[in-house]
């Protein structure tokens, strides 16, 4: 998952400053989120459209 530092964050073996992007796995991505260590980069990781599912009954 690509992020967007907040705040200096040691990652990797590497301090990334802030408003730099980064790549994070997707749960200790959640976890810098949460923090407020980390954003998501919105250019790298576009919003995926939501699918909506036809739930018809059959007969």
């Amino acid at each position: 998952m690509k992020l967007i530092a907040l705040k200096p964050i040691y990652i990797g073996g590497v301090v990334v400053t802030e408003e730099v992007s980064f790549e994070a796995l997707e749960q200790r991505g959640r976890e810098l989120i949460q923090k407020g260590y980390a954003k998501l980069d919105e250019n790298e990781n576009p919003e995926q459209p939501e699918v909506k599912a036809d739930k018809k009954a059959k007969k």
